[in-house]
């Protein structure tokens, strides 16, 4: 498909992630800005701002928003007046950091775990956090577990192990554990970051350095689309008012140095910025509540 032109919805953040649409309105995190935006009528405005790198988002059934804290792995409610509050502390099941995640209706959250290691050590996990404070680890054999989504029916997960290229499809049992597992596609030399699902039943995936592409329903590539050598496709979301449109979380190859210079040293995080945007583009079909 060749190269396409984007909209640039904001610009200037360290490292946007997590997009997410929701109640009328386009959600993101900058991570090593530890603060989470909403736009809204175009304008970009703080949300929460936390004292952690903040990564995944969710919604509960009540309408709060769930943030990931990484490098504390905690998961922090924040009500609609701004109180902020632990929503699960599952610091003892992951052994490094969390990262990306997705909440179902009920307000049960997967959130995966990177415990170290390398890809050949399958040592990463993937964390179900229940309402009542309570959590258990669902896999933990995982390789760098990312993107996630639930079907709209509530009967499927679809996660994303970035370094395989691969997408997993679990079915969903009544309590939230997970049933049986399918592997989408598995892409040979991409890397899979953060997804979103559209009504067709395809995935739309950030490559990294690798652009944007999409996976079609029956697992086989799509259409790939080539970013500017200098940027990277973090992550997915399809939102507008008629859910056609397509957010993307970018980031400039700085990125990479940036990452191996803060480490797990927070305190780092202020003296970087990875050029980050927020861009946007028109697509066919349109995404799923």
């Amino acid at each position: 498909m060749g190269s396409v032109s984007t909209e640039i919805i904001a610009d200037g953040l360290s490292f946007p992630e997590g997009p997410r649409w929701h109640d009328g309105a386009l959600w993101f995190s900058d991570i090593h800005g530890h603060k989470v935006y909403r736009v809204q009528n175009g304008k970009p405005e703080i949300a929460a701002e936390i004292d952690d790198r903040a990564s995944g988002l969710g919604f509960l059934p009540n309408g709060d928003l769930l943030v990931v804290s990484m490098l504390d792995r905690t998961l922090i409610a924040v009500s609609k007046t701004g109180r902020q509050r632990t929503y699960a502390d599952i610091s003892h099941l992951s052994r490094n950091f969390i990262n990306d995640m997705v909440v179902d209706a009920q307000g049960r959250a997967y959130v995966g775990s990177r415990n170290g290691g390398t890809p050949a050590s399958k040592s990463d996990s993937l964390i179900l956090a229940l309402p009542d404070g309570s959590a258990q680890v669902l896999l933990d054999d995982m390789v760098s577990p990312n993107g996630s989504v639930i079907t709209p029916d509530g009967k499927f997960l679809i996660i994303a192990e970035t370094a395989l290229g691969r997408l997993n499809r679990f079915a969903l049992k009544p309590d939230g554990t997970l049933g049986e597992r399918t592997i989408m596609c598995e892409l040979a030399g991409r890397h899979i970051d953060g997804i979103c699902l559209d009504a067709a039943g395809g995935v739309w995936c950030g490559g990294g350095n690798g652009g944007l592409f999409y996976v079609r329903p029956d697992g086989a590539l799509g259409p790939v689309i080539d970013f500017p050598p200098d940027r990277m496709v973090i992550a997915t979301a399809l939102g507008g008012p008629d859910r056609r449109t397509l957010f993307l979380a970018t980031v400039s190859m700085k990125l990479i140095d940036n990452l191996a210079y803060i480490g797990a040293d927070r305190a780092r995080d202020a003296e970087v910025n990875s050029d980050g945007r927020i861009e946007a583009m028109r697509v066919e079909a349109p995404g799923v509540d």
